[in-house]
This record gives C-alpha cells, sequence and structure tokens, in this order.
C-alpha cells in the first residue's frame, strides 16, 4: 500500500503543478502537504507494528497492522465518494450548459472591415469572444468579455491583447441588423 501510494502521489505532485502559478501558491503546497500525511502516517504505522512485533506484543502489533487495511479502504471508499460527487457535479454543469445553449444560441455580430469582417460572438456559457479579420491570414481572436448572469451586460476585459476597441463596439450589428450595444450594456 505504500508504495502504491507513494507511486500515485508522486504522479499527483507533478500533475499538481500544471496550473500556472500554482508553484506559489500556499493553498496549493497545503493540498500536497495534506495529500502526503497519509502515507507518512502509514509508515509510522508499520514501524510501531515492526516494533511490537519484535518486542514480543503480537497483540498490539495485529492491532496496528490492521491500520493498513482499514486506512486503504477508508481512502478508497473517500475517493469512490469524491469521484461519485464529481461526476454528479460534472452531468449537472454539463446539462447546464446543453439548457443555456437551448435558450440562448450563439450570436455573432459584424463589421466589415476592408477585405473581410470583425465579428463578436456571444457563446452560451456567457462567454463573449472576437475575431479581428487580418487578411487572409488566422484571424485574431481572443475574449472580449463576459456577460454577467442577467445576460444583459458585457463586463469588457480591458487588456492590451484586446484587438477591438472600446470605442468601435456600436458598429458591430447582428443578421437582424441591431446594433450590439443596443442589445447588450457594455461597461
Amino acid at each position: 500500500m505504500i508504495i502504491t501510494y507513494g507511486f500515485l502521489y508522486l504522479f499527483g505532485f507533478a500533475m499538481s503543478f500544471d496550473t500556472p502559478g500554482s508553484a506559489n501558491d500556499p493553498k496549493a503546497w497545503l493540498t500536497r502537504l495534506w495529500i502526503f500525511m497519509p502515507m507518512v502516517l502509514m509508515v509510522v504505522i508499520l514501524i510501531l507494528a515492526f516494533m511490537a512485533f519484535y518486542s514480543g506484543h503480537y497483540k498490539q502489533s495485529a492491532l496496528l497492522g490492521s491500520l493498513f487495511p482499514i486506512s486503504g479502504l477508508v481512502f478508497y471508499a473517500w475517493l469512490f465518494v469524491t469521484s461519485v460527487s464529481t461526476i454528479k457535479k460534472f452531468k449537472e454543469e454539463n446539462a447546464r450548459e446543453a439548457e443555456d445553449a437551448r435558450l440562448y444560441p450563439i450570436e455573432k455580430y459584424l463589421r466589415p472591415v476592408e477585405g473581410g469582417t470583425d465579428t463578436i460572438i456571444v457563446f452560451p456559457n456567457r462567454i463573449v469572444a472576437y475575431r479581428h479579420y487580418q487578411g487572409t491570414d488566422i484571424p485574431w481572436a481572443g475574449p472580449l468579455g463576459d456577460l454577467n448572469d442577467t445576460r444583459d451586460t458585457i463586463v469588457f476585459k480591458r487588456s492590451t491583447d484586446t484587438k477591438i476597441n472600446f470605442e468601435d463596439l456600436p458598429l458591430f450589428m447582428d443578421d437582424k441588423g441591431r446594433k450590439f450595444t443596443d442589445v447588450y450594456h457594455v461597461r
């Protein structure tokens, strides 16, 4: 159990650095330490069980030795319960996204430019993105902002990477002739 848990911990430890900024995040290091503690406890219990066995306390050694399978069963039960709850949350999120896609289809607002078209896309999951025409090359694209919960206001992402200016937003229109800024308040 210790060896198996150790290998699982090493893989988990390596993967815990995948998120940007996790190397310097104190909460991430606390989580890594928290996940490492069962292995330390298992090693301590194993040492105590061997010490009890070699000193002739066989009953105490058997009790300490039984903590291994019990702790393993508790650990695997905890993994099972958390996996089931994670799958449940995942399915609920997928159902919510499917309902949002049904209620709020993708909206596109266009602005003609020389040789092509710039586009603002409002996705059902309340992400607002843009595509900036750059000739025949792949267009610039990125997030423009996020819709609020009531789906009437967009929080504009003011970034140097954003290729669509805040002042240009009224120039975008959908296929029904509605201006982007008439449909959504932008702040």
